[in-house]
């Protein structure tokens, strides 16, 4: 059947059989078909679960899902409570231990998994009872056991600090946050504070609440009769009892009234994740869902094919990839463009994405762009009907939504009569370039001032990681304060100069995750400082040494994966000032420029900002705490693989060695990279062997 179908699909675009082919002009294509879509059938249990059948006999294979028909519900500062019930529930029940379910669902080659909106659970025809024996046992008997409770919470939180330098992830949350609001459930952001809120007692109301028969769908799909389903269906799901559900009104997201620029810093970030955003209502089903669709495809939905890609990849070489994306939705849609571009670029960029949405706005599309949309998105309608669970999922959205029976049936004749006008007046309506949100999240020092241009009020807005708004607006030098003061505070408070310049050796041990592409790798470092500008600084994997570099006062060198690289002339002056114990103890010598160019918020802290131009060239933009004079940032800028590249380091957890305070917590970002670090010793009395800075 799905062979013959995708067959109907592609034949309905040729021309006919018979007629004369004129091979200097491209065919026409006929008129689009109506689809025999495979069949499915429904019923319904007197407690109010609906069943849906799709028979599909190619394979002995059987695929169960209890779908719940849920509406958004706000969760506030347990947000994540939801998603904690739906994969706590596998994970025990009252007869059967976690590693007793994994245990028979291995032994009979199956799978099962849950999620905050039902169960789904497949196999072998063969096992078809147990897997709905299993499947029922975790429906009607979870334990949500407090031990899997904690290990969840464990492993969110540390997904949680991995996404803490993931542009993308930080711009999806944000994204949420402006678009809803945080008091709308799609903009709630699950933060450590609402993991840690998370209770036992708030996971069983979710379940006790939702997990109801008359909100459910239970469809089957695969090597089954109508018969069998109906036998199933009510053996095992006749005695699931439960009230009617209610949902919490929610109130719809904010208007967006001109353009709002806003900014999460992401320092020394060297690309710039741009996110261009409007909401809307664009309920399923209504006519407009379609021809919004095919609109969206020419902007951007359709990859390498889009106007997007075609602009900022292929023309302006700004990104490797440029998209956009239109949801409908029962209450709430939204559009959304984005790419990852380089910093430098990033104006530039959210330029070209205006530019495309307002040209879609302003002129018609080609004929030939919009027949080309049209067979990509005909193509793809046939390509997933080759699946069975597309049936299932037709015949879902058909009941979910109260849409007209042949709504898939017809949807090549509708695509194939969306006309150009339609294609323009969906942007017209649903593109709203001076009524949307522009997110960054990018490198404030190098692009905050060149994006007030796109803001209607000419002032972008400033956010964290998780859509709190910050006042990060730099604000002028105070006239009563200079950079030498600010120096001199910051050597008193971690001991004063006497006291530092008695220090003749320094040793330090550190353990922390180097985060890059994703992945988390625990590290151990080891540092040695001198008197005489002498430094060496280990960093281990294990037992492996990863990195190992030294300067002895006249020279360095970096030795890695067994091989050995000098440092060149450029690098010595620069190697020898931060070898030092305390550079700062130099910032009143000759050669030296320090500044202070105004106060900002680093995490929180209201800061003094010092330039500083040393001896050898570098720029350092340096943040001391205006109340404790503690240093709580650095900003190098270098040149890194032909780029000028910015590497940050925050400090923190000042704590007291032998009368001089030391940061005991530092994290380091450059070039995607992120490494922190904890102090686990510190050692200031020891001399350090002379062998540490020989190769």
């Amino acid at each position: 059947m799905k062979h013959l179908i995708y067959i109907i699909v592609c034949l309905s675009f040729m021309s006919a059989a018979n007629a004369q082919v004129d091979r200097t002009k491209p065919p026409v294509p006929a008129n689009a078909g109506k689809i025999e879509l495979g069949d499915y059938k429904t019923f319904k249990l007197k407690n109010g679960l609906t069943a849906i059948v799709v028979e599909n006999h190619e394979l002995p294979m059987v695929n169960f899902s209890l779908q719940l028909n849920m509406e958004p519900i706000p969760e506030g500062n347990a947000a994540g409570t939801a998603s904690f019930a739906g994969q706590l529930l596998r994970t025990g029940t009252t007869t059967r231990t976690k590693a007793q379910l994994d245990n028979e669902i291995d032994f009979i080659g199956a799978s099962i998994n849950t999620g905050a909106g039902g169960i789904v659970g497949s196999g072998l025809k063969k096992h078809q009872e147990k897997i709905l024996e299993l499947m029922t046992d975790i429906l009607y008997n979870p334990v949500f056991p407090d031990v899997e409770l904690e290990k969840l919470r464990k492993q969110t939180l540390s997904a949680l600090q991995m996404n803490a330098s993931d542009p993308n992830a930080i711009a999806s949350t944000v994204a949420n946050v402006l678009r809803y609001g945080k008091d709308h459930p799609y903009g709630e952001p699950l933060t450590e504070e609402t993991v840690q809120a998370i209770t036992p007692e708030g996971i069983r109301q979710y379940y006790q609440t939702y997990f109801k028969p008359g909100i459910a769908y239970f469809i089957m799909v695969g090597d089954i009769t109508l018969a069998e389903g109906k036998a199933l269906t009510s053996k095992y799901f006749d005695s699931w009892k439960g009230a009617p559900v209610s949902f919490p009104k929610i109130s719809a997201p904010p208007v967006q009234k001109g353009t709002r620029v806003a900014l999460v810093d992401k320092p020394g970030a060297v690309q710039s994740v741009i996110t261009v955003t409007n909401t809307f209502t664009l309920k399923p089903g209504t006519p407009e869902v379609l021809p919004a669709a095919l609109m969206n495809n020419i902007l951007g939905g359709g990859v390498f094919s889009g106007r997007l890609m075609l602009n900022l990849r292929e023309d302006k070489a700004y990104t490797y990839g440029a998209t956009s994306s239109l949801s409908s939705d029962r209450y709430t849609g939204n559009f959304t463009a984005g790419a990852q571009v380089g910093t430098m670029v990033t104006d530039s960029a959210i330029t070209e994405f205006l530019y495309e949405i307002r040209r879609m706005r302003d002129e018609p599309v080609s004929e030939e762009d919009l027949r080309m949309n049209k067979d990509v998105m005909a193509g793809e309608f046939a390509r997933a009907l080759e699946s069975p669970a597309t049936i299932a999922t037709f015949a879902m959205n058909t009941i979910r939504y109260n849409l007209p029976k042949d709504y898939y049936a017809t949807y090549l004749e509708r695509l194939e009569k969306v006309t150009r006008e339609e294609i323009q007046n969906m942007a017209k309506k649903y593109l709203q370039p001076d009524n949307c949100i522009i997110l960054v999240v990018g490198n404030k020092s190098q692009i905050a001032d060149k994006l007030n241009k796109f803001d209607a009020k000419g002032q972008i807005s400033f956010y964290d990681r998780y859509g709190n708004p910050l006042s990060d607006i730099p604000v002028a030098a105070p006239s009563d304060v200079t950079a030498s003061q600010v120096i001199e505070k910051y050597i008193n408070a971690i001991g004063g100069k006497q006291a530092l310049g008695s220090v003749k050796d320094i040793t330090s041990q550190a353990r922390g995750k180097l985060e890059a592409m994703g992945r988390q790798i625990e590290i151990a470092i080891s540092t040695y400082q001198a008197d005489g500008d002498k430094m060496c600084q280990e960093m281990r994997m294990g037992d492996m040494l990863m990195n190992k570099q030294v300067f002895d006062g006249q020279k360095g060198w970096t030795e890695a994966m067994g091989r050995t690289q000098e440092s060149d002339v450029k690098d010595i002056e620069r190697q020898k000032e931060s070898a030092r114990l305390f550079p700062e103890l130099f910032y009143s010598e000759p050669g030296f420029e320090i500044k202070l160019t105004g106060t900002e918020k680093i995490n929180g802290a209201d800061a003094y900002r010092i330039e500083v131009k040393s001896p050898s060239g570098a720029n350092t933009s340096e943040f001391y705490d205006i109340t404790s004079g503690l240093k709580i940032r650095s900003v190098t800028v270098m040149e890194m693989q032909g780029q000028t590249i910015e590497a940050v380091s925050d400090y923190s957890d000042y704590k007291p060695v032998d009368g001089i305070m030391f940061p005991f917590v530092m994290k380091q970002s450059v070039a995607g990279q992120t490494i922190e670090t904890t102090v686990e010793m510190i050692d200031i009395k020891t001399p350090i062997d002379p062998a540490r800075f020989k190769k």
